[in-house]
């Protein structure tokens, strides 16, 4: 079932990736107070509890209960596939999600809490999803983008495996128009380390 995925990190860290429950709102608000989660995530910013309530409650279900259905679809623009990211020792300690575009393509994007960063966690549960998404959802091609500046997002796009593509612009949210790296990954590509990426 891909609703509860394992993983370990580096360090031997356990890892659980499982969708957001109500009881995680105040946990989302109070890691998505992070400046650094604020500056290269799409959330709001400043962020609020009712953004907390809003994405825990209405915008992570709809994909689960299509998942459940077994109607869940990556050949349209549908909703996005959200897991927490959750250690035994600390709970809820981020967020990642693939969201379809069509064409059996996904965008992957997450974050994760400063407590927990430059552990392996984002890295191990990056790599896990990125497996999902080809072995059990079927899509052609994953892809990931992220501000210019976003080094540690970008150190792990490069380590799980997707090729740089370039500068691109986009149209989302609180970073509408901003320059943004480019990177993907295809079935049958090696989630492993890429030695071929440029220095950003």
């Amino acid at each position: 079932m891909i609703d509860q995925l394992n993983a370990t990190a580096h360090d031997g860290t356990r890892i659980l990736l499982s969708p957001f429950l109500p009881g995680d709102v105040g946990r989302v608000f109070e890691l998505c107070q992070d400046a650094d989660i604020q500056r290269w995530t799409t959330i709001p910013s400043p962020y609020s509890m009712s953004n907390a309530e809003q994405y825990v409650n209405e915008y992570t279900p709809p994909a689960w209960r299509e998942v459940a259905a077994g109607t869940f679809s990556i050949d349209g623009d549908g909703p996005e596939l959200a897991w927490g990211i959750r250690l035994a020792s600390d709970g809820l300690v981020g967020a990642i999600g693939l969201k379809p575009y069509g064409d059996r393509c996904m965008e992957i994007g997450w974050w994760l809490g400063a407590s927990w960063r430059g552990r392996g966690i984002m890295h191990a549960a990056a790599e896990t999803v990125v497996g999902v998404g080809f072995a059990q959802l079927d899509a052609a091609e994953i892809r990931w983008r992220a501000a210019v500046g976003n080094y540690p997002s970008a150190f792990v796009a490069q380590r799980i495996g997707l090729a740089y593509q370039g500068v691109v612009r986009t149209d989302r949210g609180i970073h509408k128009d901003e320059p943004h790296w480019s990177a993907a990954i295809r079935t049958g590509d090696p989630i492993a380390p890429r030695d071929d990426w440029p220095k950003l």
